[in-house]
């Protein structure tokens, strides 16, 4: 399966998971997290489409697809990947780099954010309309 179309099915996927996609700048980065109650995957706008792959994979790899059909060459890219680390009771993964994504896990910081906000300090509202 080609990048494009697994990517497509990946951005698919968290659609049916109630998790929204968005591509900003994001300095290499990525990060999952609730925002108006809302599951929101951030993913670094300038990453190449593999590397967008490999970040959604990182992000849906934890989350149960119990009764959700997912194409064989997509589970596999799942079971393959590692999760974004989540923070025990806090419903949120740091920010981290795409090339971590693949590798391992970012380290927690020593306190959550008030608010999850996009590491670059951009605002994920703006624009929104």
């Amino acid at each position: 399966m080609d990048h494009e179309t697994m990517l497509h099915h990946f951005e698919e996927l968290a659609k049916r998971l109630g998790i929204a996609v968005r591509y900003q700048a994001a300095a290499g980065r990525v990060g999952l997290c609730v925002l108006r109650g809302e599951r929101v995957a951030v993913i670094d706008a300038n990453l190449r489409v593999p590397d967008r792959v490999a970040a959604l994979a990182g992000v849906l790899a934890g989350e149960e697809l119990n009764g959700i059909y997912v194409p064989p060459a997509v589970r596999k890219r799942l079971d393959q990947s590692r999760p974004l680390r989540v923070r025990p009771g806090e419903g949120w993964a740091e920010m981290q780099s795409a090339s971590d994504v693949a590798t391992e896990p970012a380290s927690a910081p020593d306190a959550p954010p008030e608010e999850p906000v996009h590491e670059t300090g951009a605002d994920p509202e703006a624009g929104a309309g």
